[in-house]
């Protein structure tokens, strides 16, 4: 598979049909996103269906890995995995009556701080210094642009 050709003038080669897309026409660019997109969702349900008849015929086997050509390897992971609830556990094992620093290997306790940005910033808009500190401690995350398309109502 090759990289999406970008060229200077801002035009692109969609890599499905070979279409040169215009980037300054919005519309145009909608319309192929919304296309793209279908087929990526027609493509992920084709991967999951291929991923799980890879996963049954390796059962099947009794094995993990399968040999491909060219010494690749189709390795299967997943499945089932155990969710605990952690707060149960260790209520039923205190009441039963096991040590603490036991119960405490078997569930760990996390502690996470978040902030919360509104107060954050009614914070540093009463107080400079307050503002410093929250201004020293605070980076900006460039997020990847997203765009959702949908039926008009």
């Amino acid at each position: 598979m090759t990289d999406i050709e970008v060229f200077p003038n801002e035009t692109m080669v969609l890599p499905h049909s070979g279409q040169v897309l215009d980037l300054h026409d919005e519309v145009e660019v909608a319309v192929a996103l919304d296309e793209v997109r279908r087929m990526q969702a027609h493509l992920h349900s084709a991967v999951r269906v291929m991923s799980e008849a890879l996963a049954a015929r390796a059962a099947v086997l009794g094995t993990k890995s399968i040999p491909l050509s060219g010494g690749r390897v189709a390795a299967i992971s997943g499945g089932t995995t155990r969710a605990y609830d952690a707060q149960e556990i260790e209520r039923g094992l205190r009441a039963l009556g096991m040590p603490e620093e036991r119960i405490r290997e078997i569930v760990v306790e996390e502690v996470r701080y978040t902030v919360k940005a509104n107060e954050a910033k009614r914070a540093a808009g009463a107080n400079p210094a307050y503002a410093e500190v929250i201004d020293a401690a605070t980076t900006e995350i460039e997020k990847p642009v997203s765009v959702s398309i949908r039926k008009r109502s």
